[in-house]
């Protein structure tokens, strides 16, 4: 059995700002960097194989300090980058209302059923996310492997996992800097502990995205 501890990136300016964040490359904040000390702190004590990370710089930076403390090199890896928001990207959800509110009407009822204009859709998001998944438990099988990546790919991915609708994988609370850890068994595979965030009380580093 291989267990995947899926690790989202710590908050940007963006986040604070309530932007949507796709595949810009927006760097952590200060807020962010804080959240990052706490994952390495408390991911400490576990003996990773691997260490896998989106190329964003969000999700590189967290890797590479978690991968530093294990003595180990972060694997980077395009397939677990965040979901291409095409214009939407770095724009408010009042920015979006304002040009698209009929779009992002119907993705918010259905996000498989329509793609962000001149963005990726989500089936995309997941059949990528779960090759590397797939390719990934099978290079570590019986091991322990973190990916530090997006809201969006581990939100599918678990959405896979679960046999969850992929239409509903936005009802999944993915927060910033929270682990979450899955046992991979095949078709046996199983959540064993969602969204934790234990490891940031007292942080102030809100966001609502």
């Amino acid at each position: 059995m291989s267990k995947i501890f899926l690790v989202r990136h710590g908050r940007t300016a963006w986040h604070a700002e309530g932007r949507y964040a796709g595949t810009a490359d927006v760097p952590l904040d200060e807020a962010g960097k804080k959240q990052v000390a706490r994952v390495v702190e408390r991911l400490a004590a576990v003996d990773f194989a691997a260490v896998y990370t989106s190329p964003l710089s969000r999700c590189h930076e967290l890797a590479k300090e978690v991968a530093k403390d294990h003595g180990m090199e972060a694997i980077s890896d395009k397939r677990l980058g965040e979901i291409d928001l095409g214009r939407w990207d770095g724009e408010t959800f009042k920015d979006i209302i304002a040009r698209d509110g009929d779009v992002l009407k119907q993705w918010t009822e259905d996000p498989t059923s329509i793609t962000v204009p001149g963005g990726e859709s989500l089936i995309s998001v997941q059949d990528r996310a779960m090759a590397w998944f797939a390719e990934a438990t099978d290079a570590h099988p019986d091991a322990i492997i973190m990916a530090s990546s997006h809201g969006g790919p581990i939100r599918a991915i678990l959405a896979a996992v679960l046999g969850l609708p992929l239409g509903h994988l936005f009802r999944l609370t993915v927060d910033l800097a929270s682990i979450t850890t899955v046992n991979y068994k095949g078709r046996f595979s199983n959540l064993e502990e969602m969204n934790d965030r234990c490891h940031l009380q007292g942080l102030e580093a809100t966001s609502w995205l």
